[in-house]
């Protein structure tokens, strides 16, 4: 049952969220798991939050408010770990739209937690949210940049390459469980690819020159990256069992950072093949290659929306990056960041409701997020310096296969 609850937009629903019940003995872990659930729904761009207490007797229907949410949950302990049961319940009818009893321990309450904010997300408004995701990314110290990985909200930050040396460009697989990215392990840009599941990463491909910007085809047959073996760096299609590589892209100029479209028939790219770098878009086998920037000097690091509407970029103008979101035509490009320093690697989030990007605005980059519209701006990271955010795909069911099709 829908209540009218809008997926996306500037306005958002009203949602009142009750302080946990607790049971005897779990009192702390109602408070932890009310403080992940009002930051998950902060963070959806969907609900404007407030805060109240819980529900004293039955809800009486206020067909006022037709529209708002009222949230109620309980934690109780069970046998050696927790329980929790969380409600969703329209203002306007005083109808439960959802109720779920969600086992957990301690240590996963948070991942629990996470699973409920996007169960009543779906529910509401009939897609998930992201707070089960994660995200990608890369930490430099000193000279050495690693691949790192955390929560959607950029919590439970680790680091996943120890290779000492540079990695850039990570990119998720549609099955969540490997990362493609760049490393400098052996002294040229290769690509490799990191399996999650036995936390080591192995070579994919190695050829002479740039193995760059890899970008997984939506099926998860086909890695489209920046190749340069024939000595000018063109965008290649290789199959993931590295054996095959497409050339899509023959002019004498620099062509990268591929993204495919939602469907997997268009790549968006940069090349400079007009003097400077634009965002040029082609059907997957290479053909129709045609430019969709029209303004700007310099467009790099373009990445479809998740529905295939809009593409996001990054602009350079007065010497400074900024985040631009256009059309995915090319039209009606507007620029959505306006702080000092540069706003870079814009990347949408698995719902497309928020853009995931770094940014120098506070001396060093830091990975931050932000409606599409450049609205609730919230930073994820602190410490070093954090770039190149890859946001992490949705968990498939548990019917899907856990690795490619």
């Amino acid at each position: 049952m829908r209540i009218g609850v809008k997926a996306s937009g500037t306005l958002k629903s009203p949602l009142l969220l009750a302080r946990f019940r607790a049971g005897p003995g779990a009192e702390g872990d109602a408070r932890a798991a009310h403080d992940v659930v009002r930051h998950d729904f902060d963070l959806s761009g969907v609900f404007a939050v407030s805060d109240t207490e819980p529900l004293t007797e039955k809800l009486t229907p206020n067909p006022a408010a037709q529209g708002s949410v009222r949230v109620e949950g309980m934690v109780e302990v069970a046998g050696a770990g927790l329980q929790f049961t969380g409600e969703a319940l329209d203002i306007g009818t005083a109808e439960s739209v959802f109720k779920r009893t969600y086992p957990a321990t301690r240590s996963d309450l948070r991942r629990a937690m996470h699973r409920f904010n996007d169960d009543v997300i779906e529910a509401l408004t009939g897609e998930r949210g992201i707070a089960e995701t994660r995200i990608a990314f890369v930490r430099q110290s000193g000279r050495l940049k690693e691949v790192w990985i955390a929560d959607y909200d950029g919590e439970n930050a680790r680091q996943l390459t120890h290779d000492s040396t540079i990695a850039l460009s990570p990119a998720w697989a549609p099955w969540g469980s490997e990362i493609a990215f760049t490393t400098f392990k052996r002294g040229n840009p290769d690509l490799y690819l990191f399996d999650l599941g036995r936390g080591a990463s192995y070579p994919f491909s190695t050829r002479p020159g740039l193995n760059t910007a890899p970008c997984y085809s939506p099926d998860g047959k086909w890695i489209a990256c920046t190749l340069s073996r024939d000595g000018n760096a063109e965008i290649y299609l290789v199959s993931r069992d590295a054996q095959t590589a497409r050339r899509l892209t023959r002019n004498q100029r620099i062509d990268s950072s591929p993204s495919f479209s939602p469907t997997g028939n268009q790549i968006a790219f940069t090349s400079d093949r007009s003097g400077s770098p634009q965002v040029y878009v082609m059907d997957v086998e290479g053909s129709n290659q045609r430019l969709l920037t029209l303004e700007g000097r310099y467009n790099d690091s373009p990445q479809w929306s998740p529905k295939g509407d809009r593409i996001v970029y990054a602009s350079r103008h007065d010497a400074v990056f900024d985040v631009i979101v256009m059309d995915a035509n090319g039209q009606n490009s507007v620029q959505v960041t306006f702080q000092a320093g540069h706003n870079e690697n814009p990347r949408w989030s698995a719902d497309g409701r928020k853009i995931y990007f770094s940014s120098s605005r506070s001396g060093r980059r830091q990975l931050y997020l932000m409606n599409p519209d450049g609205s609730d701006v919230v930073q994820l990271t602190k410490g070093g310096e954090s770039f190149n955010p890859a946001a992490g795909p949705r968990a498939r069911k548990r019917t899907q296969a856990a690795g490619p099709g």
